[in-house]
């Protein structure tokens, strides 16, 4: 252990870039604390939420904070007070981009100091003590200022600034706008590249959002396709979007699917999360596609409820796949895949992951590895139900023997 401490100490100096501490052990975290006034040059800082309990600590991090002059990023959850948001301001004039998520001890007192950070691009203070009014100070005296993170009062803060002001935020995230305070937003907020909008007790009219110019990247949530106006936004924007995430939104089948396909033709991330898709009677061979349907899509998120044609009609027009991440309840099995290379090889897949199948098998692995040539991830494999504990050690041994590079470790998690 002696060693250990010795040799992580060498690397705690001034020409170190980046620390994450959420990656040391926990039993090492000390010694990260103990050298951190000697981390000059330091320039990202993850300290996640410390300890939960680092009082002991609080000296070290103050040392070392008035040292780290090159500091860009900080990521402090939980333990973030007004005193340190004071010491980063006197001490920190590069500072980019702050996460103080739910710290409680950061309040109004800490704006005056946030303020002297004229460099902060982002600034996450959700569920800290941070008023409404301090919010709109924030945004009003931080010219560089993309985004203000998750800020579920936002209607409120809309409401606090001039409205006939011009502000500089790129990306909102927020719940429950009206109509009329989304109409506020697009005045003020014209720049919006990205909005995540949890529609929980308003309907809205999304499209008012057609006069965001600059719109590529859209996540909803608990919306109606049809009856919040969802269909016609894609209509008129959605050559802009290339990223949509859509989570438990209604009045979804296949022919949404067909029109997401030839609105958004050059959308490279999807996500459908707990959507609740409707069986239809639309026939592909009653389409007629203007476009290719998702020729650039690169990365799919789908954790749907069965509608197995759904899924294949998707990943047997998406040619440029590179990520593939499906729920436990999808009813994806080995016929399903042979459906979807015959008719799309993916060449360029690198991740595909899948919770539950009832029968893919190891069939269906050699059937993937044959055809998908840059396949790195093939996650889950514990839960398919055609592949035996047996046949999985195997084919562990055979990776290891053949030295190939395949990941299968399960992760049993998604990041959306």
């Amino acid at each position: 252990m002696n060693v250990v401490v010795s040799l992580t100490e060498v690397v705690l100096g001034p020409k170190l870039r980046q620390v994450d501490l959420q990656k040391w052990p926990r039993i090492m975290r000390y010694v990260l604390y103990k050298n951190m006034h000697r981390m000059t040059g330091l320039e990202k800082l993850n300290l996640g939420s410390c300890s939960g309990g680092w009082k002991e600590n609080d000296r070290c991090l103050a040392d070392g904070m008035i040292k780290m002059v090159h500091l860009r990023s900080l990521c402090l959850c939980f333990d973030a007070t007004d005193q340190i948001v004071q010491m980063l301001a006197r001490s920190c004039p590069v500072l980019a981009f702050l996460d103080l998520t739910s710290s409680g001890s950061v309040t109004d007192r800490s704006v005056p100091h946030l303020l002297q950070l004229s460099q902060l691009q982002e600034v996450q203070l959700h569920r800290t003590s941070v008023s409404v009014a301090a919010l709109a100070a924030i945004i009003t005296g931080l010219s560089r200022l993309y985004s203000l993170g998750r800020c579920d009062d936002f209607s409120a803060v809309v409401r606090h600034l001039n409205p006939n002001g011009c502000f500089p935020l790129k990306r909102v995230h927020t719940r429950d706008l009206s109509t009329d305070v989304l109409k506020l937003l697009v005045d003020m907020f014209p720049e919006i590249e990205y909005i995540c909008l949890f529609l929980d007790q308003h309907s809205c009219d999304l499209t008012v959002l057609i006069s965001l110019d600059r719109l590529r990247e859209l996540k909803l949530l608990s919306c109606a396709f049809y009856g919040d106006y969802l269909k016609q936004l894609l209509e008129e924007r959605g050559r802009n979007i290339t990223s949509l995430h859509l989570e438990h939104v209604e009045e979804l089948d296949f022919r949404v699917l067909v029109d997401i396909s030839q609105c958004c033709p050059y959308v490279k991330n999807l996500v459908f999360y707990n959507c609740d898709f409707r069986q239809s009677s639309a026939a592909l061979t009653d389409v007629l596609f203007k476009t290719s349907p998702f020729f650039c899509l690169e990365r799919l998120f789908w954790v749907v409820d069965g509608v197995i044609t759904h899924l294949e009609f998707l990943l047997a027009h998406a040619f440029g796949i590179r990520y593939i991440h499906l729920g436990s309840s999808t009813g994806i099995t080995h016929s399903s895949v042979v459906n979807i290379l015959s008719k799309n090889p993916m060449r360029q897949l690198e991740e595909f992951r899948v919770l539950y199948s009832i029968d893919m098998s190891m069939r269906t692995v050699e059937l993937l590895m044959a055809s998908c040539i840059n396949l790195k991830v093939l996650s889950e494999l514990e839960s398919w139900q055609g592949i035996s504990l047996n046949e999985l050690n195997a084919f562990k041994n055979y990776i290891v023997k053949n030295n190939f590079d395949l990941d299968i470790s399960p992760t049993l998690s998604f990041t959306t």
